[in-house]
């Protein structure tokens, strides 16, 4: 009994990658990762799935899409098809020196496992350095607003110690003008 079809986001939790590696691989790889569509969501078999892993590891080794597709295929590559049928034909072949793909390293699964592990991780983390990196900007920006308030704050602190400084001034003028004026009529001023 086969299980449901798995949709993109389920692979990628299978795998332990982001859904947009797995989406990436989808789109790139759709000619050997077949999958049907069920109104605008793609859903794959359980053998696709195994097919997924397998391309995700060889991309991981840095293996080109020349490469990875004939090895999932297990057969030849396109250009080998057209090189061999220009030969059987009789047409003259231009010798190039053959390129040898880098075989795959094969794994255990537990190895496989440990890999996808690593990469989860790896997603994580780098997950975690964002948010990190936005928090900082909004302290920062916070910081600033409030030394920005602190600045205007010491400003208008300023201009008042001013402004009472010439009010203890004007006082201190009228005080001695009013005393003057009580010296002259005998009176103190307070009493008038």
């Amino acid at each position: 009994m086969s299980e449901a079809p798995k949709k993109v986001a389920e692979i990628a939790v299978i795998l332990g990658i982001p859904e947009s590696e797995v989406r990436e691989i989808a789109k790139e790889y759709e000619v050997i990762l077949p999958g049907k569509k069920i109104g605008k969501v793609a859903v794959y078999e359980d053998s696709v799935v195994d097919r997924f892993r397998k391309v995700a590891d060889l991309r991981a080794q840095g293996l080109p899409h020349e490469v990875i597709v004939p090895a999932i295929r297990g057969g030849k590559s396109l250009e080998e098809r057209a090189i061999e049928d220009m030969k059987k034909m009789g047409i003259a072949v231009p010798k190039e020196e053959p390129k040898e793909a880098p075989k795959p390293i094969p794994r255990t699964e537990t190895e496989e496992e440990l890999i996808l592990a690593v990469r989860s991780m790896e997603a994580k983390v780098v997950s975690m350095d964002h948010r990190f990196a936005a928090l900082r900007d909004k302290n920062e920006e916070d910081m600033e607003k409030f030394s920005d308030a602190v600045a205007s704050l010491s400003a208008d602190i300023a201009s008042l110690k001013d402004q009472m400084f010439t009010l203890w001034d004007q006082i201190a003028s009228l005080e001695s003008f009013l005393r003057e004026q009580s010296k002259e009529n005998n009176k103190p001023f307070w009493k008038r």
